[in-house]
């Protein structure tokens, strides 16, 4: 695994994001919080759901994902929420050095 990350994060609610990033960036456990408002469906419990979301972006690094999951899994509702970890490479060594700078 690269050692910078991308996570992805989906929310139901608005006042759980703003806690979420309030609460990340605080801690200087991400780098940036990017939020983008969806219009989602999946299936749940063999039923189909729709539904307006807001899908949260966390640029850190790698070895901070289970610290930023624990935080998250005490504020948000979902019974399963999505938590999707994605390798994060860039040719801009000042974007990499960035999220170094930022966290901790």
């Amino acid at each position: 695994m690269s050692e910078y990350c991308m996570i992805e994060v989906a929310f139901g609610k608005q006042k759980e994001v703003l806690e979420v990033v309030d609460l990340l960036l605080s801690k200087r456990l991400v780098a940036s919080c990017q939020v983008v408002e969806s219009h989602s469906s999946w299936h749940w419990h063999y039923n189909r759901e729709d539904s307006l979301e807001y899908l949260v972006f966390l640029k850190t690094k790698s070895e901070l994902s289970k610290e930023i999951y624990r935080v998250i899994k005490d504020i948000h509702t979902y019974d399963c929420f999505e938590f999707a970890v994605f390798s994060l490479s860039s040719c801009n060594d000042e974007y990499l050095e960035w999220i170094d700078r930022e966290t901790k």
